[in-house]
């Protein structure tokens, strides 16, 4: 019986070792029988990769992180253990890349022919290739502690932009404004008011003008036809009328003169009121000119406006970057 038991002891404990061992070999996935192939990648950083991390093809764990080694010019040699009869890439590239937000890393496996369209990733690509053959070459992105402290920065400048564009508009400036608005209306009807009257002058003026021309035209017709008639008049009569023609002639030229000094006398004083809008107009241009006020501060410092476009664009970029590579920010993993 205590023979039996020592025996039952003994089986439990081989199986327990055996069952020790197959745990170990699944879980550092080792294969026997030379069923796996190592390729190597070159990288300038490798971010927090370790050795075990996954080794991806469209998402499909292919192998694992062999090793790691430091060659020429300090570039970084990762040895990538591979299933064999795995089908890779015609041109394969490395992208290493954080997995969660708890620090799991792992390589992606792709093609030349699909690169991200990243700037950065693609000038490591370049760079990784540029410096030898027989091996791939490698990008790694950004980990989400770096996203996240790039996008506190631009907080930061927000906040900045902020304030100062709420010191500039307080409620004093907000006044100085809306006082220079209603400067700048007044002067825009006053000017419309002087168009429509020197509209109306110049209409008058130009009726006058043609009747003028038009008594003139009767009196070189009349005074025409007086010559016409000089050399035939044998009364006394004839030359009488003629010569009260020629008065009447004399009076429409005199009317014609008074009316055109009538319109000199008013275009002068149109001509005043016009002197004085552009005097006042030259004034508020001038305090424009100075800097006086917050249009005059804004028309000479534009640091404002060259901050708040070069963080407009950062935004743009970063916005548009995260809308066409989600999986470039942002990845979870359940498992």
């Amino acid at each position: 019986m205590k023979r039996a038991n020592e025996m039952l002891v003994g089986v439990v404990v081989l199986a327990a070792l055996l069952l020790v061992v197959a745990g170990s070999v699944w879980l550092s996935q080792a294969k026997f029988g030379g069923s796996d192939t190592v390729s190597e990648a070159r990288f300038r950083s490798i971010g927090g990769l370790q050795k075990g991390n996954p080794v991806l093809l469209r998402g499909v764990r292919i192998g694992r992180v062999e090793d790691f080694s430091l060659g020429a010019n300090n570039w970084v040699h990762v040895a990538l253990k591979i299933r064999r009869g795995t089908e890779l890439p015609a041109q394969p590239i490395a992208i290493i890349r954080s997995t969660t937000l708890f620090g799991d890393w792992a390589v992606d496996i792709g093609s030349r022919d699909a690169m991200p369209d990243d700037p950065d990733v693609r000038r490591q690509l370049a760079a990784a290739d540029s410096a030898g053959p027989n091996m791939w070459p490698g990008a790694t992105l950004p980990d989400v502690g770096q996203l996240t402290a790039q996008a506190g920065r631009i907080a930061s400048d927000i906040a900045v932009i902020s304030g100062r564009v709420q010191d500039a508009f307080d409620s004093t400036s907000a006044a100085r404004l809306r006082s220079a608005f209603l400067d700048l209306s007044r002067l825009s009807r006053q000017l419309a008011e002087i168009t429509r009257a020197q509209q109306a002058t110049l209409t008058r003026v130009g009726a006058s003008i043609d009747t003028g021309t038009a008594a003139l035209a009767r009196s070189a017709q009349a005074l025409e036809h007086t010559t016409r008639r000089a050399d035939s008049a044998t009364s006394r009569e004839q030359l009488q009328r003629i010569m009260t023609r020629a008065d009447s002639i004399t009076g429409d030229i005199q009317t014609v003169a008074s009316n055109l000094r009538g319109l000199s006398g008013a275009a002068a004083r149109q001509q005043s009121a016009f002197d004085s809008i552009v005097s006042h107009t030259d004034s508020i241009l001038a305090r424009l000119e100075r800097g006086e006020g917050t249009l005059g501060r804004l028309t000479r410092d534009t640091t404002l406006y060259h901050e708040s476009v070069r963080t407009v664009q950062a935004l743009r970029t970063m916005l548009e970057d995260m809308r066409q590579n989600p999986r470039k920010y942002f990845s979870f993993s359940v498992f």
